[in-house]
């Protein structure tokens, strides 16, 4: 059985300012007459926690109850915060961990929307408690050391010792002592410089369990008989019911077995008024323990089948249900209040980034035009020079002329292309170790490689358009601003979707072309979508596909894509969605046919995506920022030089 020692978690919600037992009514009736609205609540709240801070459990949850109705009504937000909170704490008192979960979960949801801080890390303190008492330790500590860093920020030093204090009974429940007592002293030196009588008759408790646990029964009854001694003075019923019970296990440990008795049975009578199931629990465990240890064989059969029944009350299957579906009720909800605000927040920047796409669209339409006129001026002078030989020179300084212009508005056509690439500080930002490896055949390119960071993913693409050049750079715009709606204008963040979308997109803008023009323009992709919450990566990809190379096997997978453009197509389907499991150390590789289709070597032919595919697993040792320069000078030496007949684009990313 489980040791029956109880320590004493900090709760720190409130201490009641009227300090007599049995004073819940009196204070309710106060609070009933007040006229002033917040005065009246406030106090209905101390009426709340006077009731369970002295044992007056059942009437702490309906005084709660009714009370709720009233801030509700008048819409105190965070008086009500602090009602649910106290309405939870009496369930945890009375060991129904599910109720007490609800209202505690209410209560954060209040006190995060409202910025209240300091309610925020009481409650986060006590959600963690009961997850200790539930001995789902790892999430005990993560709502602990939430609450403990809200502490230590607000620097509020009672809190942050009940922080440390709750932090330390989980180790201790871990069964790491030497980790816990250096956490419970930490506690007690705050307490002590605080001269706070209540925290530290509860590290005097816990100290003396964790001496227990240890075995080292003569430092456990020394600090137990502290704390017993501070909670009589100071009218804690629970608490010295909590101290008569752990000096009742000590005593039958040592063999002190008369002493045991009257401890034992003084907490069983103060737990039963006080209806502390908990405790009265652990008081059976004992008591069966001490008639096996006389032989009194029949007592100990009687408080072990106690123990059984309480046990199981306390352990109704429904209640880690229960407890389960609010919190993901509260995630839902606080994460579907998180995407409100970041869709508020980001319409104006959306906004502005669309204006800025129509601005640079407008300019390479701009840079296209200019092309195209001035190579009929350069067409008319040149013939009208075959005419007049005359003048000759002078037609041909105007075209050497006219073909700077045309150079320079390319030049900063590239300029604006580059300007939609993503940077390479974002890039180092948002994505893990990686490289890029962008080589335009001309000035300006139909490859580009694309990145967009959402609220809860990360998407990266590289994509091959139509043409290269001038043609192929303008289409790059066109797909790159698709890409940009699908994901910011209409969030879509599965790859197969926002394929789906873009080229949606595409086709309708190519559309807008003479009825009887056929325009089979698109681009080829490789798409990935990174959920940062998750760590799940999916993939789609039209034409171009994805490799994957395995650390533990050493191998290269591929990932085929669907065998159609983003553009129109005889046969257009939905794009596939794939899920891709990943390790650490595995990479990824996002490609477009420009390298593997690059004529050169010995034969002058392809150097083909088999033998890209190859080096890449020859190079696999190689940190991947290395690869980058492997694999650019590998291209250029193959092909020597032969003239570059598509641009190249390769991303390469490792998983950490």
């Amino acid at each position: 059985m489980k040791n029956s020692l109880l320590t004493i978690a900090l709760l720190l919600f409130f201490v009641p300012s009227r300090g007599q037992t049995g004073s819940t009514d009196s204070i309710y009736k106060l609070g009933k007459s007040e006229k002033n609205i917040r005065k009246k609540l406030l106090l209905l709240n101390e009426c709340i926690a006077n009731g369970w801070y002295y044992g007056d459990y059942d009437k702490a949850i309906s005084y709660g109850k009714e009370s709720l109705k009233l801030a509700h009504k008048y819409k105190q937000d965070s008086i009500a915060s602090l009602m649910d909170n106290n309405i939870g704490i009496a369930y945890d008192y009375k060991g129904n961990y599910s109720q007490a979960l609800a209202h505690f979960f209410k209560a954060l949801r209040v006190a995060e929307r409202i910025k209240d801080k300091n309610n925020e890390a009481y409650i986060l303190s006590n959600i963690g408690l009961i997850y200790n008492n539930e001995e789902q330790y790892e999430k005990a500590l993560w709502y602990h050391q939430k609450s403990l860093k809200i502490r230590r920020q607000l620097k509020f030093q009672r809190g942050i010792s009940a922080s440390v204090n709750n932090m330390a009974i989980v180790f201790m429940n871990q069964e790491k002592y030497e980790k816990a007592i250096h956490y419970y002293h930490e506690a007690l030196a705050i307490d002590l410089e605080l001269k706070d009588s209540v925290g530290l008759a509860d590290d005097y408790n816990n100290l003396g369990v964790c001496y227990q646990q240890k075995k080292d029964f003569k430092k456990s009854e020394y600090y137990q008989l502290k704390s017993l001694e501070l909670r009589q003075r100071l009218h804690q019923h629970l608490g010295v019911a909590t101290s008569k019970l752990n000096l009742g296990v000590l005593a039958v440990k040592s063999g002190k077995l008369t002493e045991a008795e009257k401890y034992l049975n003084e907490s069983m009578a103060a737990a039963k008024k006080l209806g502390a199931k908990e405790i009265l629990k652990s008081v059976y465990q004992s008591l069966s323990e001490l008639g096996d240890k006389r032989g009194d064989f029949k007592s100990a059969f009687e408080y072990l089948h106690l123990f059984n029944q309480v046990e199981k009350e306390l352990a109704n299957e429904d209640n880690i249900r229960k407890q389960t579906q609010e919190e993901m009720n509260y995630k839902f909800d606080k994460e579907r209040e998180t995407q409100r605000l970041n869709q508020l927040a980001t319409a104006l920047e959306n906004k502005k980034k669309q204006e800025q796409a129509l601005i640079i669209n407008w300019a390479i339409a701009i840079v296209g035009i200019l092309v195209l006129a001035f190579s009929l001026v350069l067409y008319r002078r040149w013939n009208e020079a075959k005419k007049q030989k005359v003048i000759i020179e002078e037609k041909n300084r105007q075209v050497e002329e006219k073909n700077h212009e045309i150079l320079d508005s390319i030049t900063y056509a590239k300029r604006i292309q580059t300007a939609i690439l993503p940077s390479s500080q974002l890039r180092a930002k948002v994505l893990p170790e990686h490289f890029v490896l962008y080589e335009p055949k001309d000035i300006v390119a139909g490859d580009f490689y694309w990145l967009e960071e959402t609220d809860d993913s990360i998407i990266f693409a590289v994509a091959d358009c139509t043409g290269h050049g001038v043609p192929g750079a303008m289409m790059s715009v066109v797909c790159h601003n698709a890409l940009n709606r699908s994901v910011k204008e209409f969030g879509l963040r599965d790859p197969g979707s926002i394929l789906d979308k873009t080229r949606e997109l595409i086709v309708d803008e190519l559309s807008k072309e003479e009825e009887d023009i056929e325009i089979s323009d698109g681009m080829d992709i490789s798409l990935c979508t990174w959920n940062k919450s998750t760590n799940e990566i999916t993939w789609a990809g039209a034409n171009n596909p994805l490799w994957i190379w395995k650390k533990e096997s050493q191998d290269m997978l591929e990932i085929k894509p669907n065998k159609q453009p983003i553009g129109k197509h005889f046969d257009m389907k939905p794009f596939t969605t794939h899920s891709v499991e990943l390790r650490k150390g595995d990479r990824i590789y996002l490609i477009t046919d420009g390298y593997a289709d690059q004529f050169g070597g010995p034969d002058s032919k392809k150097f083909k995506a088999k033998n890209l595919k190859n080096l890449l697993v020859q190079i696999s040792n190689e940190k991947i920022n290395r690869q980058i320069d492997i694999l650019r000078t590998t291209f250029f030496n193959w092909k020597g030089d032969l003239e570059q007949i598509d641009d190249v684009c390769i991303m390469g990313i490792e998983i950490e």
